[in-house]
């Protein structure tokens, strides 16, 4: 959820980055991840005949890559951007500005969306405890992010992904073998909850449960919570965008990609493509657990290391401007698709399947994509950016004001 002018980092002469001036290729994954979201839950909704969505298990698989591919850029782009400052700069001095930049950059479209969502003020679920997870963006910490506008969720987990980037940053801040480090993590954690997951579900969905579950008027289930919501599991994901980011940043290779860069591209399009779309996949007890939340984090994190790292033909087509330019909005795509998929719930509905139906429901997710995009563009130029650039401007001082100009 970051702007492509903080995607840039002025050590990338020998890169893909040097070409395009700024890493334009996550600029475009983030258009990507908003709009997989967007079409999950648009083929979801467009082709439900009341007995069930026709695309469900597609559209949640693709929804889930979505979310996943939202939380790997993150630690890419944070680790990218912030982990000088930390490095060389005085902690306090770099914490401050750090949170003032990531504050600015989420709080005030956050605010926006939780007040669109509620159907009345005070909300009825809102007891003190919800009250105050949501004015300091922690529900999902709690579980407690099902009291409205549940999407926001993710917004909560990037909130939280912030505090821990500080001591995690400052850890790895000595790391001398980057590479390695990725691929170990990557391996173990996922060999580790594929473990735990499948030994321990019934304990841990009771501990959490008897400790994290409020009611379902605010609550997620206990495994729904554990298995996705999650944001202490869902670290790991921003951790594997960070060591990536930490490969990049010691690499000095660039120009067209080699065999090897190629390969780890295919493999890893191929992989996510092949995981969204065959379904018998993750049908079976080892994979489908971590499917909501890690599946695809392993191949993610190099794949962005490959596109930054080199020039390809993905790499460019992420960097065109359309890509960008829904990079650009993605954080308001995300937020305002929800409204619109609520907006359009009664248009084009059909009791059954047939022909006609389909016809109605392909051209339903038309006018829900279309929609989304429209309000996306004005929710970035007159909430977004004059908000971001206010906020910087009061609680950032000189440097923010510069930033923010």
């Amino acid at each position: 959820m970051q702007t492509r002018a903080e995607v840039q980092h002025p050590a990338t002469e020998t890169s893909a980055a040097a070409k395009y001036g700024r890493l334009e290729p996550l600029t475009g994954l983030r258009g990507v991840a908003a709009c997989s979201v967007l079409i999950a839950h648009a083929f979801e909704t467009s082709f439900n005949y009341g007995a069930g969505s026709v695309f469900h298990p597609f559209a949640s698989r693709l929804a889930y890559f979505g979310m996943s591919l939202f939380f790997v850029l993150s630690g890419f782009v944070i680790e990218y951007n912030y982990a000088d400052s930390f490095a060389i700069g005085r902690l306090p001095a770099a914490a401050y500005r750090f949170f003032v930049a990531r504050f600015a950059r989420l709080y005030p479209l956050y605010v926006v969306s939780v007040v669109c969502s509620l159907t009345q003020i005070p909300h009825p679920h809102f007891t003190p405890l919800v009250t105050l997870a949501y004015l300091t963006l922690t529900q999902s910490w709690f579980n407690l992010e099902m009291a409205t506008f549940a999407p926001d969720w993710s917004i909560s987990a990037e909130w939280f992904f912030y505090f821990a980037f500080i001591p995690l940053t400052i850890a790895l801040g000595g790391l001398r073998r980057p590479t390695a480090a990725l691929f170990i993590f990557c391996v173990a954690a996922t060999i580790g909850l594929i473990v735990v997951f499948h030994l321990w579900r019934a304990p841990l969905t009771e501990f959490v449960h008897h400790w994290f579950w409020h009611g379902s008027d605010v609550s997620a289930d206990g495994w729904g919570w554990l298995d996705y919501f999650c944001p202490y599991l869902r670290l790991l994901e921003f951790i594997s965008g960070v060591l990536a980011a930490k490969v990049y940043r010691m690499s000095e290779s660039g120009g067209p990609a080699p065999i090897s860069a190629r390969l780890v591209i295919f493999l890893g399009v191929g992989w996510c493509c092949a995981v969204i779309i065959v379904g018998r996949m993750t049908a079976n007890p080892i994979l489908e657990n971590i499917l909501p939340m890690f599946i695809f984090a392993p191949v993610l994190a190099p794949l962005m290391l490959c596109l930054c790292r080199y020039e390809s033909g993905l790499s460019r087509l992420l960097a065109s401007r359309p890509a960008v330019f829904l990079g650009e909005i993605s954080y308001s795509i995300y937020i305002w698709s929800f409204f619109v998929l609520t907006m359009t719930t009664s248009f084009y509905v059909s009791a059954g399947a047939s022909t006609i139906a389909y016809a109605n429901s392909a051209v339903k997710i038309l006018v829900i994509v279309g929609l989304t995009i429209v309000f996306a563009y004005g929710s970035y130029a007159l909430i977004e950016v004059p908000s971001r650039r206010k906020i910087r401007e009061i609680l950032g001082g000189g440097r923010l004001k510069a930033t923010a100009a």
